[in-house]
């Protein structure tokens, strides 16, 4: 159990590198970074009749940046700390189990942007699982790497604040009898271009 956490937490090392170096190799260039912190109302669905899920609130927060391609288009990747949390309720008894899992995210999506300030996006996310936990039992099985589809906006309402609103969804299982995540958000930026 401990190499497998070593094994992990080498993987995690080595994305964050790899992501900071292609932050920092293109620093010269013409492209928008920034910290996002923000919200987000998750929910998905249990392999049970006997149970359902309620959505949770969980929170996301991270740094992100905007590389331009050609023209109007961009690439939105950066590096995200994500909680998906979610209820599972039994259904005869109303006994419920609140199970968090939380990922280290980097989104890599097209951004078309109108203006400077506002864009639109699509595309995916790599989550990396970093833990998981349940106030009854276990989370099992914890599918890793997640890979949600994410639509998207971003736009700024002052030189250097603005805010991403989206849609996530996850289709197929993200542990032992969840599956099809999916959730909506709204972060805060504060930009450095």
């Amino acid at each position: 159990m401990k190499a497998f956490r070593r094994i992990k937490m080498k993987k995690l090392a080595l994305t964050v590198m790899a992501v900071l170096g292609m932050m920092s190799s293109v620093a010269m260039a013409d492209i928008d970074y920034g910290l996002e912190v923000g919200i987000r109302q998750q929910s998905g669905e249990v392999d049970s009749n006997l149970a359902s899920v309620k959505s949770q609130m969980g929170f996301q927060f991270g740094a992100t940046a905007h590389f331009p391609i050609s023209g109007a288009w961009h690439m939105r990747t950066g590096l995200l700390y994500t909680q998906r949390p979610v209820i599972v309720e039994t259904d005869a008894t109303g006994d419920e189990n609140k199970i968090s899992m939380n990922y280290l995210d980097v989104p890599v999506a097209l951004m078309y942007k109108f203006e400077e300030y506002a864009g639109v996006f699509a595309g995916v996310s790599l989550g990396l699982n970093l833990d998981s936990d349940a106030e009854v039992g276990k989370v099992n099985d914890v599918k890793s790497p997640l890979t949600p589809i994410i639509f998207g906006a971003s736009f700024k309402f002052a030189p250097q604040l603005g805010a991403t609103l989206y849609y996530e969804t996850a289709s197929g299982d993200a542990a032992d009898g969840l599956k099809n995540y999916r959730a909506v958000g709204a972060n805060l930026q504060i930009t450095f271009d």
